[in-house]
């Protein structure tokens, strides 16, 4: 068997010891045996030996041909927030805890503490795992998943979700499948929206759509990824036409995309006011300081427009609009409308009259 540290996703190194020495801590070392003809060569060539009665302790050995799986260290230590605790708690499989240590912050152990466990995996398994330091620190609950071929994934909640619909890791996929009882709601329509992509035969031949993105902000796929969203392999070489999104992921349909910025940017000074939005439906909107924002929205008729003002200390600076034929401002006494056209469609300029009844009725 091999031994692998999860948290740190690589061999544990051994000898090793798990938690530490000190109030409300316990040290626990795991040691190699030096018996001639018992030693392991390294971490990918380990057995090992339990001893002892109202506490365990672990021995490492070579390779013992009736121990099946992986050993898997789980260090629930990430980083010091106070109160911030450790947590481990498998939800499923044939894995068992052979030894344990615990750690702790604070001379007295009271600021936060947390397991540090060595596990005999012997098949696909599922842990919750909670990181001390928090989730703003990037650490918090997490799913740990052992698959059929023993590789290790700990991995969010949100990242779980999108691997299952992009149809990423099937071999993770199998492991929720199994358990699936176990995870959270949010995985569970994960999982019945990548179930929803499978029945989808005709997919790849869905429809082609006209996208509509500014030539100077990339393509459209760049600012489906920038919103978060999830691709699916499928869709992965040329993006059809959408339904919309679920569980984070983008759904084939029959309906065009439109990427828009809106809004001036800048500090407290500048601002915007959406006038009308007429024809589109918003599936994705990120906010930016206030003064702008980014929307991803569907195209559900021919004739649908963004119209906008921006300011700058209460004062108009721009109306602009959005439509099929390109994006349109007209600045302050402007006799003319300056017209961006959208990447891979000629822009089509609306009248001064046409424009300004998107704005004065």
């Amino acid at each position: 068997m091999r031994i692998f540290n999860a948290i740190e996703n690589c061999l544990q190194e051994i000898p090793f010891a798990l938690g530490e020495k000190g109030r409300q801590r316990w040290l626990e070392e795991v040691k190699v045996s030096n018996r001639p003809g018992q030693e392991p060569s390294g971490p990918e060539d380990v057995g090992y030996v339990i001893f002892g009665k109202e506490r365990k302790h672990c021995i490492l050995t070579k390779t013992n041909p009736k121990q099946k799986g992986i050993l898997l260290r789980i260090n629930t230590r990430g980083a010091y927030t106070r109160g911030s605790c450790g947590k481990i708690a498998l939800k499923g499989g044939n894995a068992k805890l052979l030894v344990a240590g615990r750690w702790a912050a604070g001379h007295a152990g009271s600021l936060g503490n947390g397991p540090d466990e060595l596990w005999h995996i012997e098949g696909p398994s599922v842990f919750d795992v909670i990181i001390s330091g928090g989730e703003y620190k990037g650490f918090g609950h997490h799913y740990l998943i052992v698959t059929r071929r023993f590789e290790v994934v700990v991995i969010k909640e949100h990242e779980l979700c999108q691997l299952i619909t992009v149809d990423e890791r099937p071999d993770v996929t199998d492991v929720v499948r199994q358990y699936i009882d176990e995870f959270s709601e949010d995985v569970k329509d994960s999982l019945a929206t990548a179930d929803k992509l499978d029945s989808l035969e005709a997919m790849p031949e869905a429809s082609e759509a006209r996208h509509f993105v500014s030539k100077w902000d990339g393509d459209i796929a760049s600012w489906i990824r920038n919103f978060e969203i999830a691709i699916p392999a499928s869709m992965a070489d040329e993006i059809p036409g959408v339904s919309g999104i679920e569980s984070g992921t983008l759904i084939p349909g029959d309906k065009s995309l439109v990427a828009l910025r809106i809004g001036p940017g800048g500090g407290r000074r500048y601002g915007y006011e959406i006038i009308q939005q007429e024809g589109t439906k918003v599936i994705a909107r990120k906010e930016h300081d206030r003064t702008a924002e980014s929307i991803l929205a569907t195209i559900q008729s021919e004739n649908w427009k963004v119209a906008w003002i921006e300011y700058k200390d209460g004062d108009p600076t721009a109306h602009c609009l959005a439509d099929a034929g390109g994006i349109h401002r007209r600045w302050p006494g402007g006799e003319f409308l300056d017209s961006e056209e959208w990447d891979g469609v000629e822009v089509a300029v609306p009248s001064l009259e046409e424009f300004e009844r998107n704005f004065f009725k």
